[in-house]
């Protein structure tokens, strides 16, 4: 959700990564400064806080979550009256959904302060509360399951093509990537005309998603 339904400010992802070295190295007895660069190693390595967490042999969700319960997320997810009058039209057409690494009450606490309903999406899949992480194919055959459609009818949007794309075409799903042309299709030559080397569309910003379904 962070990044796709809104842009996730830089200040933010460096405040919760901060506080999560800091929390990771109070547990382990071990010096911050010390810890972080083994820490982002193995991000980059993992691709999920919460792996890199468990990596550690911490319980990576549970220091997620408490991390995002002392955050103030008022202070950088707000109410966006665009996006909530595309949501509006988009569930008069189609049914919405989504899958998130996060817990339902992180989640649902950003989903109100863009001042969306949180029951206009069905299902709500919310990883960390299953024990899952995306790219992992659990969470996305729980969608289809749900939705009751076959995974070709269902788009799966996001702005992480190694996180979010990559898991949805690996269930079938057809893909939008959110973010303008994917870094991949760049570097091979292939991005144009809002096509990418992994998803099916790409698109500069969620906005845009109004125009490819045409609300």
């Amino acid at each position: 959700m962070d990044g796709t339904l809104y842009h996730t400010p830089e200040a933010m992802g460096a405040h919760v990564g901060k506080i999560l070295i800091q929390k990771a190295a109070e547990t382990l007895s071990q010096d911050p400064d010390d810890l972080a660069e083994e820490y982002l190693k193995r991000r980059d390595e993992y691709r999920s806080n919460t792996l890199t967490l468990n990596s550690f042999g911490l319980e990576g969700e549970k220091i997620f979550q408490n991390v995002w319960d002392e955050i103030a997320i008022e202070k950088y997810v707000v109410r966006d009256s665009k996006l909530i009058k595309m949501i509006e039209n988009l569930k008069n057409k189609y049914r919405l959904f989504i899958i998130t690494n996060g817990t339902g009450r992180q989640v649902e606490r950003k989903l109100t302060y863009l001042g969306l309903n949180f029951h206009d999406f069905d299902p709500r899949i919310y990883c960390y509360d299953q024990g899952w992480v995306k790219p992992e194919p659990a969470p996305f055959l729980a969608a289809i399951e749900s939705l009751e459609l076959k995974p070709e009818e269902i788009v799966y949007i996001g702005d992480r093509e190694d996180i979010d794309i990559e898991g949805a075409n690996a269930v079938g799903m057809k893909t939008i990537f959110v973010g303008g042309p994917s870094a991949r299709s760049i570097s091979s030559g292939q991005a144009s005309s809002g096509f990418t080397s992994l998803a099916d569309l790409s698109c500069s910003d969620v906005y845009s998603i109004a125009d490819i379904f045409e609300i």
